[in-house]
């Protein structure tokens, strides 16, 4: 468990980041929904202290959807180019 003091944007945006993957998150409503069960999850376990700091971690986690949108797509196709049975073209 995290404790408050260590608890940042870094370690939340890439806990989602690894459930996104594992979940095949595509669209923005279903990453913003992903990460609203994170910090869920972070303030059931009192690793945060109040309601504002989670607000501002799901502001700040919202608008990473692209961020997240632009490298799992790097990633699709660097995957795809390395796949010896993937369709050339």
């Amino acid at each position: 468990m995290a404790e408050l003091d260590t608890l940042n944007l870094n370690d939340l945006y890439q806990e989602s980041v690894e459930l996104a993957r594992e979940q095949g998150v595509a669209d923005q409503t279903t990453w913003n929904e992903l990460c609203d069960e994170v910090l869920e999850s972070h303030a059931d376990m009192g690793e945060m202290s109040d309601d504002q700091n989670v607000e501002t971690f799901r502001t700040q986690l919202h608008a990473m959807w692209s961020q997240y949108n632009t490298e799992a797509g790097e990633e699709t196709l660097a995957a795809a180019s390395e796949d010896p049975e993937a369709p050339r073209g």
